[in-house]
């Protein structure tokens, strides 16, 4: 059947209307996934585009609204199980054909190569006030990682869509390629998950308080911050100083911190907190006092127990610079820092009656 170019025109006018109200009910869906991160790409068909599908494929496409991807839609995620995940949101806001929808994932040969993807032929929901030229459109949505993504992007920079059309002498090292992207997205996918049930332990263990024996890094140290009893009453006491509200930070940098007081696991991190709570408080309430600060960093324990530990230790001057070296490379800070503890050291000192004041 010819159509003139006014009609596919007309066609085309009408999926840009389309185009918005999908988009909008896709992003609404995806936010809901707890700041899931998707890119998302779209794009209309040329009429020169449509044209030429009509052409090829007359049997498939007997009219020229029976085409199902003037609209595409694509939906990349970061790891495989997610886009299990976009399909059901997908599958919530839209109404699936599914007789026409395609799991590419399911079809692709075992000893083949290929990117996996799934594909969904869309239209708008009913019954929700869409005007019916526009519910009753047609258009696909493709989900896939970013992997399945970057194959597809370079097999079709190639200008090969089958594995009957790479010559033999190449075809094995795109089946080796595929097979690596293939593993390397399983492999992916396996780290999120043993993140997820490390994490899951490390709170269980800090909220029955069985952790001490845990190594720091950064997921023990950031559910420490958030979740530890003993951790938490010393924010809210620093706080108290000045009734100021605490914001969570990342914990990522104190880790070598930490470690130069050979503080290597939660039990050590416990011990010396218990040991300069009072210590803590009281630089605390030496520096905050006469401020007006209304909001602190969830770190800034760490700050007051780095400069606690730093004076019951007894460092040398060298020693105190080396750690303050730590947190900055501006040598005019560094001095400072370092002759202020020194100072309170010295102070004590003469306090104790270890030496003339």
């Amino acid at each position: 059947m010819q159509y003139t170019a006014q009609e596919i025109q007309d066609l085309i006018a009408l999926y840009e209307q389309l185009e918005p109200v999908v988009l909008e009910r896709i992003n609404n869906a995806l936010s809901r996934q707890d700041g899931r991160l998707y890119h998302i790409t779209h794009r209309i068909k040329t009429a020169d585009s449509i044209r030429g599908k009509l052409e090829r494929k007359p049997d498939e496409y007997p009219d020229l609204y029976s085409i199902r991807d003037i609209l595409g839609v694509r939906i990349i995620c970061y790891f495989s199980d997610e886009v299990d995940e976009a399909a059901k949101l997908v599958s919530e806001v839209f109404r699936i054909d599914w007789s026409k929808s395609k799991d590419k994932r399911e079809l692709i040969k075992p000893d083949a190569f290929g990117y996996l993807s799934l594909h969904y032929i869309c239209s708008l929901p009913e019954n929700l006030g869409y005007p019916e030229q526009l519910s009753s459109l047609l258009f696909e949505v493709q989900m896939r990682t970013m992997l399945q993504h970057t194959w597809a992007e370079i097999e079709h920079d190639l200008g090969y869509k089958t594995e009957f059309g790479i010559p033999r002498a190449i075809r094995r090292s795109f089946s080796r390629v595929a097979s690596l992207l293939e593993v390397a997205d399983q492999n992916f996918s396996d780290i999120k998950n043993s993140i997820a049930a490390y994490k899951a332990e490390v709170r269980a263990n800090i909220d029955s308080d069985n952790a001490d024996n845990m190594y720091l890094d950064v997921v023990t140290l950031t559910e420490f911050m958030k979740r530890s009893h003993i951790y938490r009453k010393l924010l809210s006491d620093i706080a108290s100083i000045t009734n100021a509200h605490i914001t969570d930070t990342d914990s990522e940098n104190q880790l070598q911190q930490l470690s130069f007081f050979k503080i290597n696991t939660l039990g050590d991190l416990v011990c010396a907190i218990k040991r300069e709570y009072s210590q803590i408080l009281s630089l605390a309430e030496e520096r905050l006092r006469d401020s007006e600060l209304d909001e602190l960093s969830s770190t800034v324990a760490f700050y007051y127990l780095y400069q606690a530990l730093l004076i019951s230790g007894n460092y040398s001057p060298e020693r105190i610079s080396e750690f303050f070296a730590l947190r900055t490379n501006k040598e005019s800070s560094i001095k400072s820092n370092t002759e202020r503890i020194v100072q309170k050291i010295h102070a004590l000192k003469v306090y104790d009656g270890e030496v003339e004041p």
